[in-house]
Parts: C-alpha cells; sequence; structure tokens
C-alpha cells in the first residue's frame, strides 16, 4: 500500500501526508511543553539557607473564595491571580444579590482581600479588581 505512495505521479498525496503528521507532531509538541493548568504554579515567598517557601496559586484563589464567599451578599466567586509589578494581582469575579449596595460590597471585598491574604500568606497584594458578572434574581441560601 505504502509502494504507490511513491510514484511520481502520486507526490502530492505523498507531500500531503508528511504535512499532516508533521503538523500533528508539532501541536503534541506545543502541548506537552505548554502549561495550560495553574495547578503546580508558584509564588516564592523567602528564600533562605534552608530552601524556599512556596503558595500555590491554587491556594491563593482557594483562599479568596473562603474570603469573599463570606461577605454577605454575595453568591459565586472566580479568583484569578496574576502577576504584578507590587507583588500579585487579583482579579474577581463574583454574581451578587439583588438588594446589596455594588460599590460598598465591592469594597468591603478589595480591603478583606488584601488583608487576608496578606495576613495568611505574608504575600503582597498589588491589586484587587472586582468584576461584577450578574445580579442573581434569587434569594441568598440560609445555612
Amino acid at each position: 500500500m505504502l509502494r504507490g505512495l511513491f510514484y511520481p505521479d502520486r507526490a502530492g498525496i505523498f507531500w500531503a501526508l508528511m504535512a499532516i503528521l508533521i503538523l500533528a507532531g508539532v501541536r503534541l509538541f506545543w502541548i506537552g511543553v505548554s502549561k495550560s493548568d495553574r495547578v503546580g504554579r508558584y509564588v516564592v515567598l523567602t528564600e533562605s539557607a534552608l530552601g524556599q517557601i512556596r503558595v500555590s496559586i491554587q491556594a491563593i484563589e482557594n483562599l479568596v473564595v473562603k474570603v469573599v464567599t463570606q461577605v454577605n451578599g454575595v453568591r459565586e466567586v472566580k479568583p484569578r491571580i496574576v502577576s504584578v509589578s507590587q507583588g500579585v494581582g487579583i482579579q474577581i469575579r463574583a454574581v451578587v444579590t439583588p438588594d446589596i449596595n455594588v460599590p460598598d460590597v465591592s469594597e468591603r471585598i478589595q480591603v478583606l482581600v488584601k488583608e487576608k491574604v496578606f495576613e495568611i500568606t505574608g504575600i503582597t497584594v498589588g491589586s484587587v479588581r472586582v468584576s461584577i458578572d450578574n445580579i442573581s434574581a434569587q434569594k441568598p441560601r440560609v445555612e
């Protein structure tokens, strides 16, 4: 079957198959090299003679979720940690209930997140950006 591909009149088929194989190889290489998942990424806190102290991005995100969901009127939280010149930046996307004042709650979220992340991890938070994605029409759950 493969012998038929090497005839001069079928060179186009051969080169098309070669191109597909090369593209598939490049794609697999790119998938293997890229780090699209954020699990395993760390922020280095300190380095000493004994070694490094690191906190994972996932740990910071989980801390932010815990802090923000304790604010009255917040239904859902989706944090994202980014690197900024003053430490880390935290971008928060939230869904809130309709019975709250959005600017007040957003400011409270910013202050609480900045304080708690520094208090617990020692990481300086350069900025906390809050985006309200939706105002939920449902009543908040009683817990």
